[in-house]
């Protein structure tokens, strides 16, 4: 398996608190002291300092918290106990995303901000743009996790504290329009101050920054495919530039050490917690298709008279496996120590172009994509091209011009990003899934997430006065805008 990142991040970070400790022993050896500044929070740090730590943060947040609870909503993950059993029963509470908004928005989303005003000011364009891809990047995350959402004023700073909320009906051209800008400001070349290996995705390699964000692009198009049919194939048909294959996958390389870890490792190994399984649903259907992958996906069960069986938990269920004895656990692909994380991939792009064109009625294209987003995630499992083939020569693999099929396969290769094919599931039903014998929801799937507590309590006003202040148990199972 290829990782995108060799580069460890340990360093950049290491040099971005270096640089806040000479800020603040600076501003306190002045005679002087100003009280309009905090000397514990400095104003100017370095472009190549706040990139790695924005790209950090996101990938932590998504790896973590935003595909444990999806992942566990779309039958990836059944965890047995605490938080994941939690997750798998549809028992998400406000407190439950707390930490995703908080992260996001105070964390990425302004590290983000201060890239485009500082690069911005200083002609820096192409960290401009690269901010304002994940910009794009980011919000859509939140915005298709919880529907409308703080948008055009969100980062007001102390100026605006109740931020009003957006619909994202008008949320999601502006993030097109975001990442228009983006490819133009990464093309430009422009600045004395470039991103390289910095940049944690793609050591400041620009064509790749640009195909990124045409996938994107590719993506949020399609997902509103229940309320535009034809955008998505209207913009495949301008010929994009888009990813040619998996060394354009836009992912993020975690280090060995602790503290660096990728966020499955951390949460699942060195916490000790051994919360989490692998869903029945998703082993169950891997194994009757003689998948090559889940060796790659999954841990085998560890210990006791199981061991070395590849098993899921019935979602929903509570059978205790603190001792890992009866339950497959997230593999060394996606939670290796150093395993990445995966924003954008070539096998996802592909799969996208399937549907596209499979709703479209060419399913000689359709066939073609899915074949080659199949292959290229196999591939970058380091799956053999014969056991490729062998896998794809099946009939219950190999594609039969549905959108059943192409959606059942691409849930599979989502394992990568668990997150992205809940929103697959809400757009076109597929897979087809059982809720857990034991929900908190009457058996109904949630369509988005719980608005946080935080924001309850401290933007009320401004909720109540968008999408309203939500019901428990209720309003997190109603669909967000490209949902209805």
């Amino acid at each position: 398996m290829k990782k995108n990142s060799t580069y460890n991040f340990l360093s950049m970070k290491a040099m971005a608190i270096s640089l806040m400790v000479l800020l603040i022993s600076v501003s306190s050896c002045k005679k002087g002291l100003d009280i309009n500044i905090d000397p514990n929070n400095p104003t100017d740090v370095p472009l190549k300092t706040v990139l790695p730590s924005a790209q950090a943060n996101l990938a932590y947040t998504l790896g973590g918290s935003i595909n444990r609870i999806g992942g566990s909503i779309i039958q990836h993950y059944s965890g047995h106990r605490n938080q994941p059993l939690e997750y798998n029963r549809f028992d998400l509470t406000p407190a439950t995303t707390d930490n995703i908004w908080s992260s996001m928005y105070a964390g990425v989303l302004e590290d983000l901000s201060n890239i485009t005003t500082k690069g911005t000011e200083g002609g820096d364009l192409v960290y401009v743009g690269v901010a304002k891809i994940l910009s794009a990047y980011t919000y859509s995350i939140l915005t298709d996790s919880y529907g409308d959402i703080p948008f055009s004023n969100a980062l007001g700073g102390v100026e605006i504290i109740n931020p009003a909320y957006d619909t994202q009906e008008s949320i999601y051209p502006q993030l097109i329009t975001m990442l228009d800008e983006g490819i133009a400001a990464v093309k430009s070349g422009s600045g004395s101050e470039k991103p390289g290996l910095d940049d944690l995705i793609f050591g400041g390699d620009v064509v790749k920054w640009e195909r990124f964000a045409n996938t994107l692009k590719l993506r949020l198009l399609n997902h509103t495919s229940k309320v535009n049919a034809g955008a998505a194939l209207a913009f495949l048909n301008t010929s994009p530039i888009l990813m040619t294959s998996n060394a354009d996958n836009g992912a993020f390389g975690f280090g060995t050490t602790a503290s660096t870890s990728n966020p499955i490792y951390q949460f699942d190994v060195i916490s000790g917690r051994n919360d989490n399984a692998i869903s029945s649903t998703l082993i169950n259907k891997m194994k009757g298709l003689n998948d090559p992958r889940i060796s790659a996906f999954f841990y085998p069960v560890k210990k006791g008279a199981l061991a070395g069986q590849y098993l899921g938990n019935v979602p929903g269920g509570d059978n205790d496996d603190s001792g890992e004895s009866k339950f497959s656990r997230v593999g060394a692909a996606y939670a290796a120590t150093d395993a990445p994380v995966v924003f954008l991939s070539y096998a996802e792009q592909n799969f996208i172009i399937a549907e596209v064109q499979q709703r479209a009625g060419n399913n000689a294209a359709a066939g073609t994509a899915y074949n080659n987003a199949i292959n290229a995630d196999l591939t970058y499992l380091g799956v053999s091209a014969s056991a490729a083939s062998t896998y794809l020569a099946q009939s219950t693999v190999a594609f039969n011009n549905t959108l059943q099929r192409i959606m059942e396969q691409k849930w599979i290769t989502m394992f990568q990003g668990p997150y992205e094919s809940w929103v697959d599931w809400r757009r076109t039903g597929f897979p087809v899934l059982t809720p857990p014998a034991v929900n908190r929801t009457g058996g109904v799937f949630p369509r988005r997430f719980p608005y946080p507590q935080l924001e309850i309590n401290l933007n009320g006003e401004a909720l109540a006065n968008g999408p309203g202040i939500p019901i428990p148990y209720k309003t997190f199972l109603t669909g967000v805008w490209w949902d209805k």
